[in-house]
């Protein structure tokens, strides 16, 4: 999209000045001609380089240009584990510019009923004038990130939006640089003219979780073999996996439409944009009933320089959630070669806040005892009174972490017992999310064994970047207004 501003102001403004004398001619004469006032513009220019399971796909991918019938998706026989990643350039002139993109699912449909498709999706039916009634939109899933402009996904690019597509192409304006938010940089700091911007995307029919790559160069983008295993273009040669096997036949012959909008506005003199049109409150807070545990990794692995990054960021997180008696309520639980209950739930933000504050670091990891102990104060085992009935109060449990479990040794003991300890957190009907911090977690493991799935799991790339993954988390349907 395009905003240009081509009026043009010209005033000419021509003076002179005589003085005359009787006896004398003198004179004098100043000219100030083709004053002119031009309105400035803001000229915003898109291009895309897309790949379908490890290949350029030239069909999705363009030069630099306003976008006029370009397509970031055109596939037309998709299979499960199909996969893709596009990377596209952002290219504004001439004035600094906040940009935000709108993208919005328009099409969901049963195109056809294929025996096979019936008989896993007997509610097919393509006569209703339904548009939404397909399957694509939720075995479909999305990822997309600030990129480096080399088209895959490395340690260190943090993720700013994933999820089905049903989910996330809701019509609703995401913020790419706006004055809460700038996923390149600081909140409030405007895009600049004189600098390219990337956002990676990918996507996989079936689950998509992260593989990340470390941070090098890839001149071959996901068509090369960045992951050394002798196989070019796979789906971990641009840091992520696809698995389709959990995929029955209801999503044959479905087909899925997407419009993507985005929108620059200037940025001078409109310090308070943002890209909802209205002025945000914290983004996590909520007004419905929910209770919150912070699950906090303390082992030796982390400096007392990051231990303070973790609780500057959990304090805030904290206050953003806003607790109050009859809304959200938060504990908080540490592990590192034990784990400890540090608070109870409660809707005293101080309480909470004051345990994080508490935290020292060391020793080992047994992420097994973090996860059984908030599991145990989300499901009111003990019959404590801090938990609250879940049909009123859903639980959810967030885990920050900066390496794998070790504890009971060996590690692969420790691996098993704390994705049995999270599977039984969600047989509680708890919601398991978990941030891997750095470049030492096992990505696959927390994404797949111990969040309830990739989109419950956000990479990032140190303590620093912590606080806004975790104010950008969206835990609750009924936000504060």
């Amino acid at each position: 999209m395009k905003k240009l501003l081509l009026s043009l102001l010209t005033i000419g403004l021509i003076s002179f000045i005589g003085i005359y004398f009787t006896q004398a001619f003198f004179s004098d004469k100043e000219v100030s001609t083709s004053n002119a006032l031009t309105s400035g513009e803001i000229n915003l220019q898109i291009d895309n380089e897309s790949f379908y399971n490890g290949a350029s796909s030239p069909a999705t991918s363009w030069e630099m240009s306003d976008l006029t019938d370009q397509l970031f998706f055109n596939f037309t026989d998709l299979k499960p584990s199909d996969y893709g990643e596009d990377t596209i350039s952002i290219h504004g002139s001439t004035n600094p510019y906040w940009l935000c993109t709108t993208p919005t699912l328009t099409k969901d449909d049963d195109s056809a009923c294929t025996e096979p498709e019936l008989a896993d999706d007997p509610n097919c039916d393509t006569v209703r004038g339904d548009n939404l009634d397909g399957e694509l939109g939720t075995s479909l899933t999305f990822v997309f990130w600030a990129d480096d402009g080399d088209n895959v996904w490395e340690v260190g690019e943090s993720p700013f939006k994933r999820g089905q597509a049903e989910n996330i192409f809701d019509g609703i304006p995401w913020s790419v640089a706006d004055s809460t938010e700038n996923i390149f940089g600081n909140p409030d700091e405007p895009l600049s003219p004189d600098q390219t911007y990337y956002i990676g995307k990918a996507w996989c029919l079936g689950v998509l979780s992260p593989s990340l790559l470390p941070q090098g160069d890839y001149p071959d983008g996901p068509a090369g073999d960045n992951n050394t295993n002798g196989t070019p273009g796979e789906a971990a040669d641009g840091g992520v996996n696809c698995d389709g096997s959990n995929l029955n036949n209801a999503p044959q012959t479905d087909e899925l439409n997407l419009d993507i909008t985005f929108q620059a506005t200037q940025a001078r003199n409109n310090a308070g944009f943002v890209c909802s049109g209205i002025t945000p409150t914290p983004p996590i807070a909520c007004n419905q009933p929910l209770d919150v545990m912070l699950v906090l990794d303390r082992s030796g692995s982390i400096s007392s320089s990051e231990l303070a990054d973790l609780k500057t960021a959990a304090n805030s997180f904290v206050t953003a959630l806003g607790l109050s008696p009859t809304g959200v309520h938060a504990g908080e639980v540490s592990f590192a070669t034990s784990g400890t209950l540090d608070s109870h739930l409660t809707d005293n933000a101080g309480a909470v806040q004051a345990a994080i504050n508490s935290l020292a670091s060391g020793g080992l990891t047994r992420l097994v005892q973090g996860v059984d102990l908030a599991s145990g104060e989300l499901s009111n085992l003990a019959g404590d009174p801090h938990d609250r009935p879940d049909g009123v109060s859903p639980d959810i449990m967030i885990i920050v972490t900066d390496g794998n479990p070790n504890l009971p040794s060996p590690e692969a003991t420790a691996r098993a017992v704390a994705a049995t300890a999270a599977d039984n957190a969600r047989a509680l009907g708890i919601e398991v999310f978990v941030v891997g911090v750095g470049g030492d977690v096992d990505s696959t493991y927390l994404s797949t064994e111990i969040a309830d799935d990739a989109s419950h799991y956000f990479p990032v790339a140190n303590y620093q970047d912590l606080q806004n993954v975790l104010t950008a988390l969206t835990l609750c349907t009924t936000p504060t207004p």
